[in-house]
């Protein structure tokens, strides 16, 4: 099992930082994003946190950042994410994820959702030409209340019309009242990372838990949490990973309310314990699919 970490929230890390960080918590790999020196792209930024990275032993499986590929600044947009390919070639890295509309807040859905997910696309098509170009290839998540769910991700692939990577995000599902099991079943042959989160879950006929809180789609309640005290089955999906074929990245992504540093000790051992249950029961014994 591959084991990277991405996303620092707000611990104020640099990038010398987090690298440091990670490589102490014992992962393999970890997941660059738009923060500290690289809040914009920088070429020589790029240079010198990729170097300093594998000098620590870490691998750099992916590039992620957000994005809003609808609206009257997606050619901002656009370019900024032209841009972030140029310093995933920098890097090294070979996979640019970005969202295409992320908004998780009703009041920014699109009222025809089919239609934005064109138009997004449309757009995410001319980055992910010119990425190809510097031989980076862009990867696309269930994110978001729109680009979510397996109808209309299927739709975003159908309009994309190009040979797309797959991220699967094990928690962002359930913004769309689906399951992980459902994403990853579906998509498996064309996953070519995985983000790895759990979420607390509470039926929105309830009272509302407050701040900390997130509305999926359907008005029931999420909160992150530690991976494996949510409700995501990761035994089951990863399983379902296995059986396609995928031995490719688990990057750790907390959100949550407990301490991060604790949140990530905990949530890596019991990724990498999932991934092991996972591996025996489903029978396969493949030597280099072991534990990393």
């Amino acid at each position: 099992m591959k084991t990277s970490v991405f996303g620092f929230g707000t611990s104020g890390m640099n990038w010398t930082q987090a690298i440091d960080y990670v490589a102490a918590l014992g992962a393999a790999g970890i997941e660059p994003y738009p923060m500290a020196e690289l809040q914009t792209p920088s070429l020589p930024a790029a240079r010198r946190i990729g170097d300093y990275a594998r000098e620590k032993g870490l691998e750099l499986p992916c590039f992620s950042t957000a994005a809003q590929l609808t609206g009257e600044k997606a050619s901002a947009e656009i370019e900024r994410l032209c841009r972030y390919a140029d310093v995933c070639a920098e890097m090294g890295i070979s996979y640019l994820h970005h969202t295409l509309i992320p908004a998780l807040d009703p009041a920014g859905v699109p009222r025809d959702m089919d239609a934005a997910i064109d138009e997004a696309a449309g757009n995410a098509r001319a980055v992910f030409d010119y990425a190809q170009s510097v031989n980076v290839q862009c990867i696309y998540e269930d994110q978001g209340y729109c680009v979510n769910g397996v109808r209309r991700f299927e739709h975003f692939l159908r309009a994309l019309d190009r040979p797309a990577g797959v991220v699967a995000d094990l928690g962002n599902i359930l913004f769309a009242g689906e399951r992980a099991q459902d994403f990853a079943g579906r998509f498996a042959p064309l996953v070519r990372h995985v983000h790895v989160k759990d979420y607390l879950f509470k039926d929105g006929r309830a009272d509302s838990p407050g701040d900390g809180w997130y509305k999926t789609l359907g008005g029931d309640y999420l909160r992150g949490t530690v991976i494996g005290h949510g409700v995501i089955p990761f035994r089951r999906v990863m399983a379902q990973l296995l059986d396609a074929g995928y031995d490719g990245w688990y990057s750790m992504e907390y959100d949550g309310l407990e301490d991060m540093k604790t949140a990530h000790a905990l949530g890596l051992r019991n990724m990498r314990r999932y991934y092991e249950q996972a591996r025996l029961e489903g029978g396969c014994e493949c030597p280099h699919m072991a534990v990393e």
